[in-house]
């Protein structure tokens, strides 16, 4: 099964004093400063996203595999304008890759845990780094920046209990600028597959 990554899932909050603009979710995908760099800054225009589009992001989250000729005539239209709609899609950011899932536990990550993470102080350098820190670990699957008395959440995948503490303990504790890290181990994850598109609240 191939997942779709679906952009724009973005709040406004009240920010922490290092940040400009906006905030958001940031993924295990690339260079994380460049990410957090540009999402900072972005456009606060949502795409156009009518009727048929909404169809497609659908019927791809479900089935990244889908052929286009499949998913042509799965919203009644011709083969080209389905391809480029999905190019649209693509190239404006709203479809933002296809990748394989897979189970964790196959690759001997039998738990998650979330990581609370302050830091002081609240230098833009100072939380690039320790995001960036974070980040790299093999142990990170996301790190989020956030707005309240923690400053960054961050998802860690582990073989065991013994291997989170040392993460914790012997690296993310070890970090400079780290002050503080609230661990919680998550006994169930659900995450919705297929993310409908949401009009702003008028």
């Amino acid at each position: 099964m191939l997942e779709v990554c679906v952009s724009g899932l973005s709040m406004v909050v009240t920010a922490p004093p290092f940040v400009s603009c906006r905030w958001t979710h940031c993924f295990k995908q690339s260079a994380i400063t460049q990410e957090i760099r540009r999402r900072f800054c972005q456009n606060d225009e949502m795409p156009n996203i009518d009727a048929k589009n909404a169809e497609i992001l659908r019927l791809l989250q479900a089935n990244g595999r889908r052929s286009n000729r499949s998913l042509a005539d799965e919203i009644d239209m011709s083969a080209s304008s389905t391809l480029e709609r999905v190019r649209d899609l693509e190239r404006d950011g709203v479809i933002t890759g296809y990748h394989a899932e897979i189970d964790p536990r196959s690759v001997g990550r039998a738990i998650d845990a979330m990581i609370s993470v302050r830091v002081v102080p609240k230098t833009r350098e100072l939380v690039g780094n320790v995001v960036e820190q974070i980040y790299s670990l093999p142990e990170t699957v996301s790190v989020s920046l956030m707005s309240g008395e923690y400053d960054l959440m961050v998802h860690v995948s582990v073989a065991d209990t013994a291997s989170l503490r040392a993460v914790v303990v012997d690296q993310i504790a070890e970090i400079r600028g780290v002050v503080d890290e609230r661990t919680s181990i998550m006994f169930e994850h659900r995450r919705k597959r297929v993310l409908e598109p949401l009009m702003p609240a008028t």
